[in-house]
């Protein structure tokens, strides 16, 4: 645990502790899970300790209920607005009925704070004084940057991996196939009394998982030109990992194994249970850990 003035110091020995002790040899073994697993969290708490010149407090509970982002606006303590925006896959571009690029450099030219990205592919309007909130909202209406106010619960908590024609480690599409995939979802879910219901996806075009599909409601992680595996079951905070349902399947396969699922969940989801926890509870994959 650390306090909330420690914050940016304890980031930064982090950070540093990865540029001095991470594997810069091996791609597939660089990230930092991988430096505190072969090092051990004894090491790493004395090695936190030694560059802050403190040790950090014991850890205290904290329960995760929630991994998306908090649309719309937020206040501070220090008083000032930020406004999350919802950004399809990350993509800030002007299409036909919404000019995001265009929209965003108007708020630019009077925003004097800070544009921070979230890790949802989100952009965050930050620090907005309260006299500027109404300017910006317009700007966010004319241009057609509310969708957080207008877009299913679905689309807003799905998300996607770049893929093709960018990453070279791509097999299949992802970022610009979910729109389309995610319009058919939406279908699906309204067909079952669904389409209020928050359903987080997430697709990838390699198994590598960039955007992760592991912890997706409902994961998709591209094997080819056109087809994936699907996975489901994972928890909506972020707490438990899908299963493999269906392997190498195409567009046609996955919906209808969705269809299946979705209508078994409309018809027999006990009290506010999310769709993971429903499959959790449903499918043999999951029935070690029932």
């Amino acid at each position: 645990f650390c306090t909330p003035d420690q914050v940016t110091a304890v980031a930064e020995a982090v950070v540093t502790i990865q540029r001095d002790f991470g594997d810069r040899e091996n791609r597939k073994h660089a990230r930092f899970k991988y430096t505190v697993e072969d090092r051990g969290l004894d090491w790493l708490r004395a090695e936190l300790a030694d560059r802050l010149r403190y040790p950090l407090a014991e850890p205290r509970p904290f329960a995760f209920t929630h991994t998306g982002d908090w649309y719309g606006w937020r206040r501070t303590a220090d008083g000032n607005r930020h406004l999350v925006l919802y950004m399809e896959n990350g993509r800030i571009a002007d299409t036909p009925g919404a000019e995001l690029l265009t929209g965003m450099r108007e708020i630019a030219r009077i925003h004097n704070g800070e544009f921070r990205l979230t890790p949802n592919q989100n952009v965050i309007v930050a620090g907005v004084p309260e006299d500027r909130q109404a300017d910006i909202d317009a700007l966010v209406a004319e241009h057609g940057l509310d969708g957080y106010r207008r877009l299913s619960p679905m689309r807003l908590n799905a998300m996607a991996c770049v893929a093709l024609p960018t990453c070279p480690l791509a097999m299949a599409e992802s970022e610009r196939y979910l729109p389309e995939l995610s319009t058919r979802i939406e279908g699906l879910l309204e067909r079952h009394g669904l389409a209020g219901e928050p359903v987080t996806v997430r697709m990838t075009g390699c198994p590598n998982g960039c955007a992760r599909p592991y912890l997706g409601e409902i994961g998709l992680v591209g094997k080819a030109p056109g087809r994936y595996n699907l996975l489901l079951g994972a928890a909506f905070d972020g707490t438990r990992l899908n299963r493999l349902v269906a392997e190498n399947i195409d567009e046609a396969a996955i919906l209808d194994k969705l269809d299946e699922w979705l209508g078994a969940w409309a018809a027999d989801r006990q009290r506010d249970e999310r769709f993971g926890d429903f499959v959790r509870r449903r499918h043999p994959a999951f029935k070690a850990e029932n």
